[in-house]
């Protein structure tokens, strides 16, 4: 792909423009547009052009494309879809070469030609287009405001990126009443050509753009994504809040992993994965952006909590657990900084309270000396306004108190009260010290800045490359399309995983009765006899698995009733015998497996096993393939995890050969693309040194060869 094919400075810095659709109609997107350029500062040329018009807002407008003086650097495209397809092709025959197709009526309604002639259009001519359906593109260096949205948007340090044009336009807006500078916003509406990830590399690479906040309703190539991402945001922070929760759907129900890997889930854990940070809402959204954009990262652990009233502390102390925010307990340190600066009755425990009673340039002398100390690392400053006081002159010490301090560390405030709350605030947000309305805003705040900074300071390691008989594996499956099967056989996923470096209990198939038991005293009592059928999946539900079984009798008796319970409830399925398995006892039952997602690709699964695993759903998840220091991430973030080393005085469980296992079916999952879906439920972890043994999994596999899942590597 040639370097222009990359090069979006047309779109955020062009030298001219012209907008196809220009109007002399005011509130109409063709006048808003113009309107906006022009308020916004832009000094490039403007070229309106619409046959009904000589100017437009004393500009002059051309009657066509051809009448153009010259090709515009940047073309808006503002009229009726079905006219788009032929004004970008006139244009482009003119040397126009990048567009921003204002114009909704495309996919979004089910007009899927009018898109693949606007790309057969751009293929054509090798031009670039947003859109359409989108509502312009912002650029605080090209003093560029070419939106039909917010008239008047603040410059800063955030970028913006949104799907969706009218949640977009209300994001430049609150920023305005928010206070928060942008430096750019680009609407990618229905992604035709340039898509999110190109928008966000962009952004990536911008000197203007310190944080990013995005907003997505979906993502059509996630691994793609999720590489620019982990790029960008090794360099910059990421916010994105994403709307859509629904299951996967008909695949999910297919194992257990699927079921749990519901698309929003997944998208939580890969974008975590690659560092970026996710809000549930555009309040958390705005709050993280404000801090990370103004603040430095803290560069250690015990924050100090600054209040005039001791509830409001108490209240931002439980806060701070939540947020992972941990306080400083340094009560020698603490006492020496802070006693000073307060009444005999205030406390020098950490929330430092200089009570009530505290004028606002004591309170400013607490905040000083604060950001004086070095063992000090962050600080919450929390405000209650008396009625005696004046909040907005509190504010002013505030600013005044920190001076040349401010910026030096973290600080975050909150103020608590009534009248002139409101502007204190403000006050305090224009002098970019970032001040909140309730204190869990600012701990949250304060939550954000150190989840940014232990990521930044995690090590990420590389995937495991493991020796396994890749092409045995794949000729198993093989074997499988052959006899057109789309479930493997139990014996055959079992040959895979041993392939893949997994252990098993002692296991044998017996086709009759009298084999069952010359195979269950074999291998030694207690074991496990479970149906061998590829038709018959959740085998437990239906009574196809006994367990413990102690000796022939009970041998006898289970082979019967799996029988006859599973041709009871399949009668039309495909029985092989039985499996005999060595019972596995003194384990944790966990869960290991994989799914296919349409947009990432392979998706690991790990957490606690068993029958309730789907009502549990103790799982976490990674996209594949992940390091051995992922695979350790994942075992420590199930809630379970405490079971594993020792909870209740029960012996350590053998992690480290659970996080062999993982990062194994991660290879296999990167490497085997045929696998759709495997679940290995048990995965029985014992106790340390002593290993982990697969005691039932199943697998899915393709049926067409020919399809191939997006598995291209993440870094």
């Amino acid at each position: 792909m040639s370097p222009a094919k990359h090069n979006l400075d047309n779109l955020f810095n062009p030298r001219s423009i012209a907008i196809i659709g220009a109007s002399t109609k005011e509130a109409s997107i063709g006048y808003s547009l113009i309107q906006n350029l022009k308020a916004s500062g832009y000094q490039g040329e403007i070229l309106p052009v619409n046959q009904k018009y000589d100017e437009v807002l004393g500009i002059r407008c051309f009657k066509a494309v051809e009448a153009l003086p010259h090709a515009a650097e940047l073309t808006i495209v503002a009229v009726p879809a079905e006219a788009v397809n032929c004004i970008v092709d006139d244009a482009c025959k003119a040397g126009a070469r990048m567009f921003i197709i204002i114009s909704s009526g495309f996919d979004e309604v089910g007009r899927h030609d009018l898109t693949h002639g606007l790309l057969d259009a751009l293929k054509k001519y090798g031009a670039r287009a947003l859109g359409p359906n989108v509502f312009g593109v912002f650029s605080a260096k090209a003093r560029m405001n070419a939106t039909f949205g917010q008239p008047e948007i603040r410059s800063g340090n955030v970028g913006l990126v949104s799907q969706s044009g009218a949640l977009g336009v209300a994001m430049m807006g609150k920023s305005v009443t928010d206070n928060i500078g942008l430096s750019a916003v680009v609407s990618v509406g229905n992604e035709a050509d340039i898509s999110e990830a190109e928008a966000l590399e962009y952004l990536g690479n911008d000197p203007a753009t310190e944080v990013i906040l995005m907003y997505m309703e979906g993502c059509k190539d996630g691994r793609h994504f999720l590489n620019v991402a982990h790029r960008v945001s090794r360099k910059k922070p990421i916010i994105i809040i994403k709307s859509g929760s629904s299951a996967r759907g008909a695949m999910a129900a297919a194992s257990h992993t699927g079921s749990l890997a519901g698309s929003d889930r997944v998208f939580s854990a890969a974008i975590k994965q690659a560092g970026v940070i996710r809000a549930d809402d555009l309040t958390d959204a705005f709050n993280w952006t404000r801090a990370l954009a103004n603040l430095p990262l803290p560069k250690a652990q015990g924050t100090v909590i600054v209040t005039n009233g001791g509830g409001v502390g108490v209240m931002a102390s439980d806060s701070a657990e939540r947020h992972n925010v941990m306080l400083n307990s340094d009560l020698e340190m603490l006492e020496r900084v802070f006693r000073p600066t307060m009444p005999k009755f205030g406390s020098s425990k950490n929330p430092i309270d200089v009570t009530g009673q505290a004028r606002n340039e004591e309170y400013g002398k607490a905040l000083k000396a604060s950001l004086e100390e070095d063992s000090i690392p962050s600080v919450v400053g929390l405000y209650c306004t008396p009625a005696t006081m004046d909040v907005l002159k509190f504010a002013k010490t505030a600013i005044e108190s920190t001076g040349e301090l401010t910026g030096m560390k973290p600080m975050v405030f909150s103020i608590i009260g009534g009248k002139g709350v409101s502007e204190a605030i403000n006050l305090l947000n224009t002098h970019n010290i970032p001040c909140y309305t309730t204190p869990d805003e600012a701990m949250s705040s304060m939550g954000v800045l150190y989840r940014r900074q232990g990521w930044l300071g995690q090590e990420f390691g590389v995937p495991e490359d493991f020796d396994m008989d890749l092409e045995e594996i794949n000729a198993i499956i093989e074997r499988a399309h052959a006899r057109n099967q789309s479930q493997l056989l139990e014996s055959d996923c079992a040959e895979i995983l041993r392939l893949a470096g997994l252990d098993f209990p002692k296991i044998a198939v017996a086709r009759t009765m009298n084999e069952a038991v010359a195979v269950a005293e074999g291998i030694g009592y207690p074991v496990v006899m479970k149906v061998l059928s590829e038709d018959i999946v959740h085998k437990t539900e239906f009574g196809c698995v006994k367990l413990d079984l102690e000796d022939e009798r009970e041998v006898r008796v289970a082979y019967e009733t799996i029988m006859a319970e599973a041709k009871r409830h399949f009668p039309r399925a495909r029985i092989e015998g039985v499996t005999v398995t060595e019972m596995v006892t003194e384990a944790t039952e966990m869960i290991l497996g994989f799914s296919g997602d349409p947009s990432f690709g392979p998706v690991i699964m790990f957490g606690m096993g068993g029958i309730y695993v789907e009502v549990l759903k103790d799982v976490s998840f990674r996209v594949a393939p992940i390091s051995r220091l992922e695979c350790e991430a994942m075992v420590k973030e199930i809630h379970s995890y405490p079971i594993l080393i020792g909870a209740r005085g029960k012996a350590f469980r053998d992690i480290p050969k659970a996080v062999d296992a993982i990062s194994r079916i991660s290879y296999l999952a990167a490497n085997v693309h045929d696998i759709l879906e495997l679940d290995i439920n048990p995965l029985m972890v014992l106790a340390k040194g002593k290993g982990c043994k697969v005691v039932d999994s199943r697998m899915t596999v393709r049926k067409n060869i020919n399809i191939r899942q997006n598995t291209g590597e993440l870094p």
